[in-house]
């Protein structure tokens, strides 16, 4: 069966809500997001490219150097995040491309997965990263 929010999706999710929960704004070395993650490097740095792209992440390079939030956490969205790393999915076929079905107009089944969908996807508009953070302490019990 294939997932709406691809692993991809949800690692960026993740990515972002360990950012967040961080007391300070300091860059955190890739290696060690991906450690605490549970996310191979070389799939975070492809994660974390994606995301400095869309301006959601920025990173300092050198020795103290890191990945960072570059948007405020109390207004980032999970909906903003999925966007920045390709979420193009509808619940439905019919919902995308109304060609799709002659009987688009009289059908409740259609009209249900319209409905659905502005329920589920402005689920995640409205959840902010800040809300989903993911604190160093929360961690702490995993890493042991």
């Amino acid at each position: 069966m294939s997932s709406l929010i691809k692993r991809e999706y949800d690692y960026a999710i993740r990515i972002c809500a360990y950012l967040a929960g961080r007391e300070d704004n300091n860059p955190v070395p890739l290696p060690k997001i991906s450690k605490v993650l549970f996310v191979s490097k070389p799939f975070a740095t492809k994660i974390v490219h994606q995301l400095k792209k869309s301006g959601i992440t920025g990173s300092v390079q050198g020795k103290t150097g890191g990945v960072f939030l570059k948007k405020d956490p109390a207004k980032l969205s999970l909906f903003a995040i999925l966007e920045a790393m390709g979420f193009n999915s509808s619940l439905n076929e019919c919902i995308k491309n109304h060609r799709h079905c002659p009987l688009i107009k009289l059908c409740h089944i259609h009209d249900f997965f319209v409905e659905a969908e502005l329920e589920l996807f402005g689920r995640f508009k409205n959840k902010m990263i800040s809300e989903l953070a993911i604190r160093e302490q929360d961690l702490t019990p995993v890493l042991l």
